[in-house]
């Protein structure tokens, strides 16, 4: 489902930090209630996060769905940048230094339905290079959608108490203001983040691995794709080989070739028209060789 793509885009769509978990807040004022995002196997609901490291910068973007019926969601969304070329724990005050090139913006969506988030398909194309120069201009994009219309945080703290590539926690309280005629009002409270890093499933190789450059895995095409896609790689030696499909949480859900392999260039395609939309991992596995590629599911 798009509503939920531009999650996993921009947790898993660069080679860097991503990261998945849950994320709780209190809300209060003009509206009230309560949030919480985990992420399911459904992928309804979930939160997830991409650090995005630079030589002079770095950038955190968590953002969070919670599916209340099939109709209906909540959203939050927070974006910080750092004056560092890696991005570590730090508290994060509201409103920012500077209103023009903010190193914070918190918004909170309670209660949209899904129309709103057809806004989001537009940015998606059906074929795409996950690099970091569409990451850093989706996140643009997403932040304009969002701040037009979400309460927007100008008071309070983010604080981020621990970050390294394993997990990442932290809590806040902020103040909020919707733009409108009444304004709205809104106090977030008792917020919580607990985020585990992804690692991409490893296979266990007794002897140390070899690369041998005959052997190349390209990216698979389409890529988001639904529901099939083609994965094509090259074999430079007749040897045993392997390709599966992991979910995100590590677990094998597709075998897709396991024999003896003659040399040159082979390709296979994936229906996936069984599994829930999200985050998969392609991999290959020839001799003492071993290649990882993300893809995306989208429904």
């Amino acid at each position: 489902m798009k509503k939920t793509t531009f999650l996993f885009l921009l947790s898993f769509g660069l080679a860097q930090n991503g990261y998945i978990g849950s994320l709780s807040v209190d809300y209060s004022g003009s509206e009230s209630g309560s949030f919480h995002a985990e992420l399911n196997d459904s992928t309804l609901g979930g939160a997830t996060a991409t650090i995005i490291n630079d030589d002079t910068s770095s950038t955190l973007f968590i953002a969070a769905i919670q599916a209340i019926d099939t109709i209906y969601f909540s959203a939050l969304f927070i974006y910080l940048v750092a004056d560092d070329s890696i991005f570590m724990s730090d508290d994060w005050p509201l409103p920012p230094g500077d209103i023009l090139n903010p190193n914070i913006i918190f918004g909170f969506l309670p209660e949209i339905d899904t129309s709103f988030f057809s806004q989001f398909s537009d940015l998606i194309p059906d074929s795409i290079g996950l690099d970091s120069t569409f990451i850093e201009d989706l996140i643009d994009d997403l932040i304009t959608i969002m701040i037009n219309e979400s309460y927007l945080g100008i008071t309070g703290t983010v604080n981020l108490n621990h970050i390294d590539d394993d997990s990442i926690s932290g809590s806040f309280d902020v103040g909020a203001l919707q733009l409108g005629f009444p304004p709205g009002v809104m106090s977030i409270s008792n917020g919580s983040i607990e985020l585990s890093g992804v690692v991409l499933p490893q296979v266990e190789i007794k002897d140390d691995p070899i690369l041998p450059d005959q052997v190349t895995m390209y990216p698979a095409f389409p890529n988001p794709f639904n529901p099939t896609t083609t994965i094509r790689f090259t074999v430079g030696a007749r040897q045993a080989s392997l390709l599966r499909v992991y979910n995100i949480n590590g677990q094998l859900v597709k075998t897709l070739i396991n024999e003896q392999l003659p040399i040159g260039e082979h390709e296979i395609k994936w229906n996936a028209s069984t599994q829930p939309s999200g985050v998969y991992f392609v991999q290959l596995v020839s001799g003492n060789y071993s290649q990882t590629e993300k893809v995306l599911l989208i429904k």
